[in-house]
């Protein structure tokens, strides 16, 4: 990081962890903003599948079921946004493919089979 200074304040790092408190307290110390990401509420999740179903012509009853599906559940945490796009979505397609299209069902049955990625202590 000292090394930075070179550049004379000119230079953006970025830094992205799901364990912040592992960073050197002096690297931590230097960074000007720290952002904290959490897990999508309900309402984002809904967001999330309206605009990536549109396709599929999901209506709000639907939504709301996969909403469900990804909710914190029996102990475990709600869905993130990577368990979404890089689980559920890839998985259901595969489903369906090559003999058909992906259609809603397939959705909510993974989503009934997978479980959220587990929480990464921070401690």
């Amino acid at each position: 990081m000292d090394d930075l200074r070179q550049y004379g304040g000119r230079i953006v790092v970025i830094l992205c962890t799901n364990r912040l408190s592992v960073l050197d307290a002096a690297l931590r110390r230097r960074a000007a903003i720290i952002e904290e990401f959490r897990r999508p509420s309900d309402q984002e999740r809904g967001q999330l599948f309206q605009m990536d179903l549109a396709g599929l012509d999901a209506g709000a009853a639907q939504i709301a079921q996969l909403v469900r599906a990804t909710a914190a559940q029996e102990g475990r945490p709600p869905w993130t946004y990577s368990d979404i796009r890089t689980r559920l979505y890839p998985t259901a397609l595969a489903q369906a493919y090559p003999d058909r299209a992906l259609c809603f069902d397939d959705l909510l049955s993974v989503a009934a089979t997978l479980h959220a990625s587990p929480v990464m202590e921070d401690k």
